[in-house]
């Protein structure tokens, strides 16, 4: 009877060991897969970091060999980490638009005046723009050209720039005892204004960064407060040097043309004002 006891204690002992080994087993397991997720995770990293140096460096137009050279790897391995090329784009540009982001936030979330806010706001898309342009040049328009899919990724930061807008606009007028309907769409508006002009002042830097931002804030604040002085809508201003295609002059000689002549500097306001508007006669 003794050595049945035993004997059965030690086949619970073999039961109860059989039992654990498998949730070990388990545990390891779930722990090397955690360890090999994180190793993917933060080589993933190192390649994105690798292609972003490389586009600062060489331009927008790097090439994908480039980028595998400078992350130690070959083309085929690196497109491997994100499943084909367009995935490698999608990375790179969600690092870059997550910065924009994040700095977007804390502008949005500041504590100084709703204009303050607004200024500091457009200012932070602009900053990007201008502090990594090659990036920006990479992930719009190169990729955009090649067909690579950016315009979807741009389409979904757009929208979460939006939404990031759209959310501090309306606790905003809530708070005031003011209707909230009008901030998602005041929010895209906005977000696609500065996008746009953005765009377009990056190629031509015809002012500085926070000029822009100003004239941005100054029409999403105050519209076109002057709008009844632009004219009617047949009348366009003239392009420097000459007409502007389609502008629309009175028959007689009434048409007032102000050339670089006519007008001079005000160093109190710097603004320029006309002086001795000159006539020219239309023919």
């Amino acid at each position: 009877m003794v050595r049945a006891g035993r004997r059965g204690r030690d086949t619970a002992g073999e039961i109860d060991l059989k039992r654990a080994s498998p949730g070990r087993k388990t545990s390891r397991s779930a722990s090397d897969k955690s360890e090999r997720q994180a190793r993917r995770t933060a080589r993933r990293i190192e390649l994105v970091e690798a292609a972003l140096e490389v586009i600062r460096r060489d331009g927008p137009g790097a090439s994908m060999d480039r980028m595998a050279a400078e992350a130690g790897v070959t083309k085929p391995i690196l497109y491997r980490h994100f499943q084909d090329r367009a995935g490698l784009v999608a990375a790179i540009g969600e690092c870059a638009f997550n910065q924009v982001s994040v700095e977007l936030d804390k502008a949005l979330h500041a504590d100084v005046t709703p204009r303050q806010m607004v200024l500091s706001a457009i200012d932070t898309y602009l900053q990007f723009i201008e502090s990594d342009p090659d990036v920006y040049r990479f992930l719009v328009h190169r990729t955009s050209n090649e067909g690579t899919g950016s315009g979807p990724m741009l389409n979904e930061y757009m929208a979460r720039a939006g939404c990031q807008v759209a959310m501090v606009l309306g606790e905003g007028l809530r708070a005031a005892g003011l209707d909230s309907g009008p901030a998602e769409a005041w929010a895209f508006g906005i977000v696609g204004m500065v996008h746009s002009a953005g765009d377009w002042w990056m190629d031509r830097a015809t002012m500085p960064r926070i000029r822009l931002a100003e004239y941005l804030t100054n029409l999403v604040y105050d519209g076109l407060s002057n709008a009844e002085s632009l004219g009617t809508a047949g009348t366009s201003l003239p392009a420097a040097g000459g007409d502007a295609p389609g502008t629309v002059l009175p028959p007689d000689s009434s048409a007032i043309i102000h050339t670089t002549a006519d007008i001079e500097p005000d160093t109190a306001e710097r603004v320029v004002n006309p002086v001795a508007p000159k006539r020219r006669r239309s023919s």
